[in-house]
């Protein structure tokens, strides 16, 4: 790339323009010039005006499947050709490919684990999982499998966590050595889950669910982690505890992340500016016509589906079976008249543990629920915002924990709105501590999910 006098010269790998603006990969990093008055020599070198080309590498063959069927259904949506270019890569295939090979957006069926990120920066995409740079497309979780005539219908939430952390086994009943199978999508790092689980079992990796299903039939007492949106012939386990809580994957159970081992599907793009053509894709992903691409291909949509309370029948029974000293009849019959006549919305927002910062996904939910509100979907109601805690210490600083977070999440919603509401759309908080627990404490996982502020919604009054 050089200035059209020849007086300067930058020498360098193209990453990308986005009409304005040339970036190159250079031998001291990345290196941005305005494209007027400057001339780019190469093969790589986009042509005058010629329309952008989007390069997605994508892991997994459920993701290869996805981009082509979500590229479709926009140009049926919108009437823009966007061109684009597919290929198959893993995490570190796409990472470790720059500046040679670069991508506007990788797709990823899980988040980034600690060990990619750190090659991420290295290679110059700056902090790959800040709020700018990794877009949640969907939502999976992970479910424990295990052969199709397994006895067992359930394995304790904190005996799995130990066993991937390396501090146990996965049945210390049995004699079978601590092993986890994976689709290869997963694994092999599953820091990403677990942070601690560096020195976990040994694991061992399947390119295809049909290898997978085989390895799992063949040994009596062999279990795997697969995602729910992967359908097998294996026999899902729910997630116990010794509190007598019991979690099932299931669509709505992800969708409000009530499931402790919920993740998002990540879209991590590069800290470059996207050509305009390329971000009107990006922004479309959040339509309800690409959320119907996420939900014919098995992922869980971010939508916010209406939850009615007569469904909330067994999480009102645990409450009141869990009850005691901490939480009184009395703040039980508080919440009931608190909640009566009001629907559940799915959206749920979590922290980052210890704070009031909302968690990835959580970003995500708040943005959405910013669009929603200005689209007049919730004209005429009043939200309201209900926080939880898990239940270690005392109930009180739990309750005004749980308090703080869901102002927190009201404070920062009216920031996304601008600094105010509608005029017929109303917003309060509310907060119960540990009333209402998803999962045993414990587990990080468990405490993770109880930890939350609920969404609920009534006609105004």
């Amino acid at each position: 790339m050089q200035s059209t006098n020849g007086a300067v010269q930058v020498t360098g790998h193209y990453l990308a323009h986005d009409g304005e603006i040339l970036t190159l990969a250079t031998e001291s990093g990345p290196v941005s010039l305005r494209s007027e008055g400057v001339s780019c020599i190469g093969t790589d070198c986009p042509a005058d005006g010629a329309a952008p080309v989007l390069r997605i590498a994508a892991q997994g063959r459920a993701a290869q499947l996805l981009v082509p069927a979500l590229i479709e259904a926009y140009r049926r949506d919108t009437g823009n050709r966007l061109d684009h270019a597919l290929w198959s890569a893993s995490a570190i295939q796409a990472i470790d490919g720059l500046p040679e090979t670069p991508f506007d957006v990788f797709l990823s069926p899980r988040p980034l684990s600690a060990a990619e990120l750190d090659l991420a920066e290295r290679k110059g995409l700056a902090a790959l999982d800040n709020a700018r740079q990794a877009q949640i497309l969907a939502m999976d979780a992970l479910v424990p499998a295990v052969a199709a005539d397994h006895a067992r219908g359930s394995i304790p939430l904190s005996r799995l966590v130990d066993a991937i952390s390396g501090n146990g086994t996965v049945w210390p009943d049995r004699s079978a050595s601590n092993r986890l199978h994976l689709l290869e999508t997963i694994g092999p790092d599953l820091t990403w889950l677990l942070p601690e689980s560096a020195n976990g079992p040994e694991l061992i990796l399947h390119a295809t669910p049909e290898s997978l299903s085989d390895a799992l039939a063949a040994e009596p007492d062999a279990l795997a982690l697969v995602p729910l949106s992967q359908v097998g012939p294996w026999r899902q386990l729910a997630l116990s505890g010794p509190c007598g809580l019991r979690s099932t994957a299931t669509e709505r159970s992800i969708r409000t992340e009530d499931y402790p081992l919920t993740f998002p599907v990540y879209l991590y793009l590069p800290p470059w500016r996207p050509h305009p053509d390329i971000k009107a894709f990006l922004d479309w992903l959040r339509s309800e016509a690409a959320q119907l691409v996420v939900r014919r291909a098995g992922l869980v949509d971010l939508a916010g589906v209406p939850i009615p309370i007569d469904a909330q029948g067994r999480r009102f029974a645990n409450a009141i079976r869990m009850a005691g000293a901490d939480v009184p009849l009395g703040e039980l019959q508080r919440l009931v008249r608190a909640l009566d006549a009001h629907t559940r919305i799915s959206i749920t927002f979590r922290f980052d543990p210890g704070s009031t910062f909302l968690n990835a996904p959580s970003r995500s939910h708040l943005l959405m629920l910013a669009h929603a509100i200005r689209d007049g979907r919730y004209s005429g109601r009043d939200i309201v915002l209900v926080g939880f805690s898990d239940g270690r210490g005392p109930a009180d600083a739990n309750r005004d924990l749980a308090a703080a977070r869901a102002e927190a999440v009201k404070e920062d919603l009216l920031a996304a709105l601008g600094g105010a509401l509608p005029f017929n759309v109303g917003i309060e908080t509310d907060a119960f501590g540990e009333a209402m627990p998803l999962a045993c404490d414990d587990s990080a996982p468990g405490q993770q999910a109880n930890r939350r502020v609920e969404m609920w919604v009534r006609d105004r009054r």
